[in-house]
């Protein structure tokens, strides 16, 4: 993620959030949002991710932004907006399920794994957070999460909670379905060049492919154990050079 210049007020969520190294979490916290089911169909069914992922990667840091580092009038209307967008996204998946973007456990979720991708950062990095600084991250977070509309009975109650929740969604919710596996081997292969890769641009059929699958192994490789368990995967040496990567800042 691009640092973002940060408001006059500083907090925990803001200034972890603005941290670079953020953006080196970003595949997993998108692979397991995906997972879920719901957030699979509604991408499949009306996101732009596949024809254009850069696009649709700056729009999602935009909103980011409004929502976590805005003030309270650009906040209220990024809420309005995103508001909007959910009531059109539903239908019935592949699976003859129905989904909605409205569904309120499925949003809490995809804000749910948000933190955890925080908190996962600062263990990666060699750093992790303390339990007090857990609580007041959360606490922070969830503030954001009330602006959303999410009900509060449908996210962990505190930060102790989430490691239990989050396991609880991976062993009896999620799915390692195709747009899992298109989200790891298959999209970055298949991306169109980057606009500000400027003179390297000829060079990027030959990164797209080194990039992939770097990329997948380094975010397979630090999901969940809850995740290897259930779906077969495991941490290879992957994990290892991902923890050195965020521990050294690069």
């Amino acid at each position: 993620m691009t640092s973002v210049a940060l408001p006059a007020v500083e907090t925990l969520l803001r200034r972890t959030l603005g941290e670079r190294r953020m953006g080196l979490v970003a595949w997993r916290l998108l692979v397991m949002q995906i997972a879920h089911p719901v957030v699979a169909a509604g991408m499949d069914r009306y996101s732009t991710y596949r024809a254009h992922p850069w696009r649709r990667i700056e729009h999602t840091m935009e909103s980011g932004s409004r929502l976590f580092f805005a003030g309270p009038e650009e906040r209220r209307l990024e809420v309005a907006r995103l508001q909007r967008t959910h009531r059109r996204i539903s239908g019935t998946d592949a699976a003859g399920r129905a989904f909605s973007a409205e569904d309120p456990e499925v949003r809490g979720w995809v804000m749910v794994t948000l933190y955890e991708s925080m908190t996962a950062m600062r263990e990666l990095s060699g750093d992790p957070l303390s339990n007090a600084e857990r609580d007041v991250l959360y606490a922070e977070f969830l503030d954001v999460c009330a602006a959303l509309g999410i009900p509060g009975e449908v996210l962990p109650a505190s930060a102790a909670e989430v490691p239990a929740y989050v396991d609880r969604m991976v062993r009896e919710v999620l799915e390692y379905g195709p747009e899992v596996r298109d989200m790891l081997y298959g999209l970055l292969r298949q991306a169109p060049v980057p606009r500000r890769l400027g003179r390297l641009a000829p060079a990027w059929p030959l990164m797209r492919v080194v990039i992939a699958r770097a990329l997948a192994a380094l975010t397979v490789s630090d999901l969940p154990p809850a995740w290897h368990e259930r779906f077969g995967t495991s941490r290879g040496p992957g994990g290892a050079a991902l923890s050195w990567t965020l521990h050294h800042g690069l």
